[in-house]
């Protein structure tokens, strides 16, 4: 029982049911008809990758850990690295075997996001900005892995799951870059390069307003297209846009580390209610 919830702690097991939430809202936004297996197996998944994902990362990154995450189980020592190596493996062989099961495109994304995930803690995460895209293109492909899951085809027609995967990309590339600039005295400790270190912490900031103004712009779209009805428009303007808007205006001006904590969590909560009103309408 310790072991299997030391793994669960290693696998950050929340960040996996997100992603799995993330594939049951693409595919319930490309139904025509009830449709479970296919959405399930993409869910599950969707959890496995993540979960070799965040292993690989902590495998990386144990050094580092050390001084920044000591409680993390490869630091502690609760798990050892080979188990966690052999059970990253398992994990994307695994979820690609399910993927298979339900169809050749879904496979063709997994092995996609797979490499990214690879991609990014051998290399990307290490690169100003280039880290931040792919983990936002990461959070983005969960809706569309969903539509895939039902039809792939349908999946890329608007209104659809990619209208959630793009504003799911700018959401969290804003919250990226506010983390990094809350981050940026750790990171130049560690050795770690992030885009508010290369231009400036009010700079970084001002690239995340301007991204969040032109997703502020893109949710518009549906509006003014007549696909959404009302309480996609009440959730996402007046609940969701105006209000983060103001925030990162006044953040922009006074960027101490708290007020840069509240942003973080602000667009964090802003996500997920913009998710609610994409179900809603």
């Amino acid at each position: 029982m310790f072991k299997l919830l030391e793994t669960l702690k290693l696998i950050r097991a929340v960040n996996c049911l997100i992603a799995m939430a993330g594939v049951w809202v693409g595919a319930y936004m490309t139904w025509l008809r009830p449709v479970y297996y296919a959405p399930a197996a993409a869910g599950l998944a969707a959890f496995l990758i993540c979960a070799a994902g965040n292993i690989i990362n902590d495998l990386l990154d144990i050094e580092i850990d050390r001084v920044s995450h000591p409680g993390r189980v490869l630091v502690k020592g609760t798990v050892s690295t080979r188990y966690a190596l052999i059970l990253s493996i398992c994990f994307n062989v695994v979820a690609i075997g399910l993927a298979l099961t339900v169809s050749l495109p879904l496979t063709g994304l997994a092995v996609i996001v797979i490499c990214l995930l690879y991609l990014y803690n051998y290399r990307l995460k290490k690169i100003p900005l280039a880290g931040n895209v792919v983990i936002s293109l990461l959070a983005g492909l969960t809706f569309l892995t969903g539509g895939f899951a039902v039809d792939y085809r349908m999946a890329l027609y608007l209104p659809g799951p990619l209208i959630a995967a793009v504003f799911a990309f700018f959401m969290n590339l804003v919250r990226e870059i506010i983390k990094d600039v809350h981050d940026v005295e750790g990171d130049r400790a560690l050795g770690v390069k992030t885009l508010p270190q290369v231009i400036g912490e009010q700079k970084a900031i001002m690239v995340a307003l301007s991204l969040f103004f032109a997703l502020v712009l893109l949710t518009l779209a549906p509006i003014l297209s007549g696909w959404f009805g009302k309480w996609y428009k009440i959730i996402t303007v007046y609940i969701v846009d105006l209000p983060i808007l103001g925030f990162l205006i006044f953040l922009w001006g006074d960027p101490n580390r708290r007020m840069l904590a509240i942003g973080a969590a602000l667009i964090k909560v802003g996500m997920a209610l913009g998710v609610l009103a994409l179900v809603l309408a």
